[in-house]
This record gives structure tokens, sequence and C-alpha cells, in this order.
């Protein structure tokens, strides 16, 4: 599965990955952290077993968070 990556404006820990060439604006998360976003990675591979793909598959994304900024 190919996913694209998305930034948090106000928290540059957190994530969101989501299907490859999906509209973002469709996907409602509960953190207000990822009310505004910034394009990070296109088309992302990812391993079909991964936690992530099973996120995609039920919630339609996935949610990361990193201890140190990704630049």
């Amino acid at each position: 599965m190919k996913v694209d990556i998305y930034k948090s404006v106000s928290n540059a820990h957190k994530f969101i990955s989501v299907l490859a060439d999906s509209d973002i604006s469709n996907v409602e998360v509960p953190d207000p952290d990822f009310a505004k976003l910034i394009f990070d990675r296109a088309s992302v591979d990812v391993d079909a077993d991964s936690e992530i793909v099973a996120d995609i598959d039920s919630r339609g994304y996935h949610l990361h968070k990193v201890k140190y900024p990704i630049n």
C-alpha cells in the first residue's frame, strides 16, 4: 500500500498517514492538532501487514507521534 503523510501545523511531533492520493479534507480526526496539516511525503510504501494499513482500512487514517520533529 502507498500512503501520503501530513504533519500537524500546531504540533511538529504529530503526523497522519492516509491512502495515497486521498482527499485529506474528508478525514475527520478527533484530535484538534490535526485540524490544520502540511503535506510532508507522497506515495510512501508501507508493509501490507503493518498497523498503518490496518488503521487506514478501519478508520481511513493512521496517526503517528515522533519524539523529535522530522525535518
